[in-house]
């Protein structure tokens, strides 16, 4: 090793012999919501989980659990996993303590000296990085320069598209992690045919959300007032399979969109999609009284500095509480938090019962889940 890369002394190791270890990639703020969701597959599968850490090397974005089986019965269950995005096997972490090329020759020089074992039977490899913090390098120069060592110490040829192992060299401020990377595709695209307008919500946000109602038992009928391209209506019918799901939105384009996805999904049974303001929710659903309301209202992104989100919210949550029975609860994804407290502090219809922010697209909404008296 060059003087400027770690000591083997500092480089943790993250195998365990008589277990496997599985790190998830995830929305920040969502984290804990992983550890449950893994917990309780694993128990449904008769599986030992040892350790659960939803902040692994004080890292956000990750959640790290280890359970006491084979790598391949450990995957069978991660692979089923819907909070997540990709599914990594950890091997290693290190600091990282220079900044520029030094930087990236540190990156370099430990990762040639790392024994990566599905390397060692690779023909083709690809190197990939995620980077967060403020570096005077790109994720491109870690790809390029991980990749160069290890091009250099394994007989596998580098291949972007093709490959045999993608080895992941992440860089979250003064730390690196090495890992392999299990999934080609993010968990997260599993709704990707049929309608996909661009701000559409990830599939497993949408599973998050469901999860942090914490119900102690499925709900009979959950409303999405705000349906869009029906993410959220398509979880819950995953989740739930006996709730009857309703789902609104304004657009006419939206409605035959999420009707579409409703279709392809063969749940039409079960999900039914009207055209509606939401201004006049209770009346477009008043043959309906839900239990659980989960939605994302349009943030407004591109007319946040001119629109007033007081009155929106205000009509929002009134109508919400017309459709909604007492007892019944509220999931909502809130930009502007500042409004919308306020509108919860003149209402006598909800209560806050949990608070979060989260990270979507590099947006930091916040989780509110209300409920009604």
């Amino acid at each position: 090793m060059s003087p400027s890369s770690p000591s083997s002394a500092s480089v943790t190791s993250l195998r365990a012999p008589d277990r496997t270890p599985l790190l998830f990639t995830v929305n920040m703020g969502l984290e804990d919501v992983v550890v449950e969701e893994f917990q309780a597959r694993a128990e449904a599968a008769g599986l030992e989980v040892t350790k659960t850490d939803d902040a692994p090397f004080g890292l956000q974005s990750y959640a790290l659990v280890e359970v006491r089986a084979g790598p391949d019965v450990a995957l069978e269950v991660a692979r089923q996993m819907r909070s997540v995005h990709h599914v990594l096997a950890p091997l290693y972490t290190f600091p990282l303590s220079a900044d520029g090329e030094a930087a990236l020759q540190m990156i370099h020089d430990t990762v040639h000296a790392l024994d990566v074992p599905a390397m060692e039977t690779a023909d083709t490899f690809r190197a990939s990085s995620v980077r967060q913090g403020t570096h005077d390098f790109t994720s491109v120069d870690v790809q390029k320069w991980a990749g160069g060592a290890l091009d250099a110490r394994y007989d596998a040829a580098v291949d972007l598209e093709d490959y045999d192992v993608e080895v992941r060299v992440d860089v979250r401020d003064d730390r690196c992690l090495v890992s392999t990377q299990h999934t080609r595709e993010a968990l997260s695209r599993r709704q990707l045919d049929g309608y996909q307008p661009r701000a559409a919500l990830k599939a497993n946000v949408a599973y998050a959300l469901l999860r942090l109602a914490h119900l102690d038992a499925p709900p009979d009928v959950l409303l999405d007032p705000f349906c869009g391209s029906g993410t959220i209506l398509l979880e819950a019918a995953d989740l739930w399979p006996d709730t009857q799901c309703y789902g609104n939105d304004w657009n006419e384009e939206a409605v035959v969109g999420s009707r579409k996805n409703v279709e392809l999904a063969g749940l039409t049974d079960r999900i039914a999609i009207r055209e509606g303001d939401v201004w006049h929710l209770a009346e477009t659903f008043d043959d309906v009284t839900a239990d659980l309301i989960v939605t994302n209202p349009p943030f407004g992104v591109r007319m946040a500095s001119s629109m007033d989100f007081y009155p929106f919210y205000r009509r929002v949550l009134a109508q919400m509480a017309a459709v909604l029975r007492p007892g019944g609860l509220v999931v909502m994804l809130v930009l502007r938090q500042g409004p919308f407290n306020a509108v919860l502090g003149e209402t006598d219809r909800f209560v806050s019962r949990h608070v979060r922010a989260i990270e979507i697209g590099g947006l930091y909404p916040y989780v509110f889940v209300l409920e009604r008296h």
